[in-house]
């Protein structure tokens, strides 16, 4: 049995193929535009899901080094504070340890170093009440307006860490524990830093002679709150050292994600251009043969 192809069947067979290499052509070409290998999810069903979750990862990730630069400041500021903090306890040690030298001072001497000491106390408390973004450092988890009153009674939550979740597995704590760090205040039973300066500075007004023992005492306290603060001061650190690492660990996450989205979104260029120009030669020839295949003869009449 023979089989005759018509013109017509020719015609529309070509045209199909026509068709085809076309849709092709303006593939590549948008993809050489936009530089995009994936323009809608029907390019490809299984590489769009895979970008999905790459890109909610690099959102993850962002929040993450978002979180990480506000640790990183808050921490600053804590680490700073208590440095200064430090600096002007063992000023007030050193000036206390004037005053229990008994023999060495007189009532205008004692008087003067009272007045270094209000001073010295002054300042710690500025430093105590200190604020990151209008929060303070040292209150944790409360909303207080200062750590600290003007009694050197804390005002703040001890224990209550704020911290910031600086990766999917790991939180740290940014503010430090005032209260630790300072002494709460709350009793006689345990004093803040401000309240025995308080009490050495009454000591070393007191003419009477009955007060170098609160004045001896008070030494030992402020040696004891210096070692305290100092111990909070090394938690401070080791979680600043934890946010330095977690910046390292999230910008090469970062540049990870990236690479695989850019695997996943981005065309190749070159291979994308190669395709191109193979795909236009294809398409011009595609045309010119169908244009003689279908060109009519005195036999197609004659059929």
């Amino acid at each position: 049995m023979n089989l005759r192809i018509t013109s017509q069947q020719l015609a529309y067979g070509s045209a199909g193929d026509i068709a085809t290499t076309k849709a092709r052509l303006a593939k590549l070409q948008q993809q050489a535009s936009s530089g995009a290998a994936i323009t809608k999810p029907s390019d490809d069903p299984a590489g769009t899901a895979a970008a999905m979750r790459v890109r909610a990862q690099q959102r993850a990730n962002a929040q993450y080094s978002t979180n990480i630069d506000d640790a990183n400041s808050w921490l600053t500021t804590t680490d700073s504070t208590l440095t200064a903090s430090e600096n002007l306890l063992r000023q007030a040690i050193d000036v206390t340890t004037q005053g229990a030298n008994t023999g060495a001072q007189t009532p205008t001497s004692r008087a003067a170093l009272a007045t270094q000491l209000d001073g010295i106390r002054a300042d710690l408390l500025g430093q105590a009440n200190t604020k990151y973004l209008g929060r303070s450092v040292f209150a944790g988890t409360s909303d207080a307006a200062n750590a600290f009153d003007a009694s050197g009674t804390f005002a703040g939550v001890a224990g209550g860490a704020v911290q910031r979740r600086i990766s999917g597995t790991e939180t740290v704590s940014v503010s430090a524990d005032g209260a630790a760090a300072f002494g709460d205040g709350s009793s006689a039973a345990s004093p803040s830093v401000f309240q025995t300066i308080d009490a050495i500075s009454a000591a070393l007004r007191d003419t009477s002679g009955q007060s170098d023992a609160q004045i001896t005492a008070g030494l030992t306290a402020l040696q004891n709150g210096l070692t305290q603060m100092s111990a909070v001061h090394a938690t401070v650190g080791a979680d600043y050292a934890r946010v330095t690492a977690a910046k390292t660990t999230n910008a090469n996450e970062s540049l990870t994600l990236e690479t695989q989205r850019s695997g996943i979104e981005d065309a190749d260029t070159t291979k994308v251009l190669l395709d191109l120009k193979t795909q236009e030669v294809a398409y011009q020839t595609a045309l010119q043969v169908t244009a003689q295949s279908i060109q009519p003869t005195l036999m197609s009449f004659l059929r």
